[in-house]
């Protein structure tokens, strides 16, 4: 198979993988704490709490899986990880008390930290030049979302039909044995050296140590880990959200919005990269959260909480698509596995905070008092990520 053709391969195989471990994991972190609180009578403070160890856990991996992928082959990581994640789902039936469901999520984190954002986003930068790496990622990165449109409302069906035991059982063998095949077939670590139009994939770029003591990687990190702390949380609890107010029927629905307007959100993105400012672009977006959150935080009913849903939504896959992106034009893909990981595992201890904060937040004072927390936490990371300053230009052009 012709190099050049193999690349958009890859694309499609990512897309595959990113969609089965989104909907299945990340957007349905919401139905399963919706479930294990009704079913096991856990608390929602309890089971966000277990939504936080899935991130904090999976981002501490992360350190981990990104000096491996450095150096190893990424298949080995998909797949270990594609096990861990489709067993871990399997157990959340069966968790009886609040301790299990803990190590059943720490499991679930590492499993879905080894098939998501990070070995992609790493064989995506490795196989693509800067100039078509926006659209190669914003293709593959739209299986994030597509998982949420399709399989997380196939899931609350089923979830609410069968028992729960039965239910993660199926859920869990659809992760692994989807996604462990199409790794095994359909993934290459690395280009040849010699590939034409390829990146300079192990050359060029700015080494780990400088990158990370860089005044731009310390500040832009830190306003992710508000941007999506604040994100993470409130999907975490859309579902929780809408059930507050409307059929369980229309919250899932709200999820299913959410992710379809993440859709559309990042083919324009990935279209509009290159063409316009990229941090630009990135505090655009900002401000999209920010009034998405507001329009969540005072929704009355279905039709409320799907207008805040959709604003959320079209700004919620270029978020998350554009810091990969942005450390790659930065700082080069010499040492990016480990860059991205390093800025990942810190942005990380906000997301792993945020359905909690939001969990706090709401036995406090409510949904409204929530997300308008949020929507102030989205404006300092605003501010934040305007204080990094301009982007360096850490990677050759050809």
């Amino acid at each position: 198979m012709r190099l050049d053709r193999y690349r958009w391969v890859l694309a499609c195989n990512l897309f595959a993988i990113l969609t089965v471990s989104s909907g299945l994991g990340f957007y349905n972190l919401s139905v399963y704490m919706n479930l294990l609180a009704a079913q096991r009578g856990f608390s929602i403070a309890a089971v966000s709490n277990a939504v936080g160890v899935f991130f904090l856990v999976g981002g501490a991996a992360g350190l981990i899986v990104g000096r491996i992928l450095h150096r190893s082959d990424a298949r080995l990581v998909m797949l270990v990880g594609a096990l861990i994640g489709g067993g871990a789902i399997a157990c959340i039936g069966w968790v009886q008390a609040v301790w299990q469901m803990y190590v059943v999520y720490a499991l679930f984190g590492i499993g879905y930290t080894c098939v998501s954002v990070l070995p992609a986003t790493t064989l995506i930068t490795r196989w693509f030049d800067p100039a078509r790496r926006p659209v190669a990622l914003s293709f593959s990165s739209t299986g994030l979302s597509l998982g949420g449109v399709i399989l997380t409302p196939l899931s609350a069906v089923l979830l609410a039909r069968w028992p729960l035991e039965s239910a993660t059982g199926v859920l869990g063998a659809v992760f692994a044995l989807v996604i462990a095949p199409i790794v095994w077939f359909g993934v290459r670590s690395f280009p040849p050296p010699s590939a034409p139009g390829a990146p300079l994939a192990v050359r060029s770029g700015v080494t780990f140590a400088v990158a990370v003591r860089s005044r731009f990687f310390i500040v832009l990190t830190t306003g992710y880990v508000l941007a999506l702390g604040t994100q993470v949380g409130a999907i975490a609890h859309m579902y929780n959200r809408g059930v507050a107010i409307a059929t369980p029927l229309q919250a899932s629905f709200a999820v299913s919005v959410l992710a379809t307007l993440s859709v559309l959100g990042r083919l324009l993105g990935g279209y509009l990269i290159g063409r316009v400012p990229i941090k630009g672009f990135t505090l655009a977006n900002l401000l999209g959260q920010l009034l998405g959150f507001i329009a969540i935080g005072f929704a009355h009913d279905a039709m409320d909480l799907w207008i805040g849903a959709a604003i959320f939504g079209f700004t919620l896959g270029n978020l998350l698509m554009l810091q990969p992106l942005i450390l790659a034009q930065a700082f080069g893909v010499l040492d990016y596995p480990k860059i991205f990981s390093l800025s990942q595992a810190v942005t990380t201890l906000g997301i792993a905070s945020g359905p909690v904060l939001l969990g706090v937040l709401y036995v406090a004072g409510g949904y409204l008092l929530a997300f308008l927390t949020f929507a102030l936490l989205s404006g300092l990371a605003f501010v934040l990520i305007v204080a990094a300053g301009p982007v360096p230009d850490g990677e050759p052009r050809q």
